[in-house]
């Protein structure tokens, strides 16, 4: 059972589920592709220089591999009918819970890359002046739409 499930409320149902990008993975890419090209030149030129730089990117995409696996696992968003919950960290743990009518605005702030990809941060600006910044969304804006929908709907009541 995941965090949010077992921090639900009496009466509290979760609307919407958030997710972390693929883009967490990029680093690991990257250095993973750095130490394929390190490598190839060392194959083809023989310097044992290349192989050391090879083998100690290798060593690091690997480790950014893990830590986005674990960022990834242990990360949870939610959009309940009475707040947005935010949990992160496997071993310590981190979280933000607001309800929606503690919520002054909600900004998402997106690259050009993150547009192309759809991932962005959220910025959500309590009352109280306070910013909780949740970086790497998947579908920013679906999320953003399902916070306010639901902060709406609490708001104003359907009225029998």
């Amino acid at each position: 059972m995941s965090y949010i499930q077992k921090d639900l409320l009496d009466g509290e149902r979760i609307v919407y589920t958030g997710k972390l990008h693929w883009c967490i993975f990029f680093p690991a890419f990257f250095y993973m592709l750095l130490s394929i090209f390190l490598l190839q030149l060392a194959h083809k030129s023989g310097m044992p220089a290349f192989i050391l730089l090879g083998g100690v990117a290798s060593l690091y995409a690997f480790m950014q591999l893990i830590k986005a696996f674990v960022i990834k696992l242990s990360t949870e968003l939610a959009v309940t009918n009475k707040r947005v919950i935010f949990k992160k960290g496997l071993i310590s743990r981190d979280t933000m819970e607001l309800n929606h009518s503690k919520i002054e605005s909600i900004v998402e702030d997106q690259s050009i890359i993150g547009r192309i990809f759809n991932y962005g941060t959220l910025v959500i600006q309590g009352t109280g002046g306070g910013k909780e910044y949740l970086r790497n969304i998947a579908n920013p804006l679906t999320f953003k739409k399902q916070a306010q929908s639901a902060a709406d709907t609490v708001s104003n009541p359907a009225k029998p």
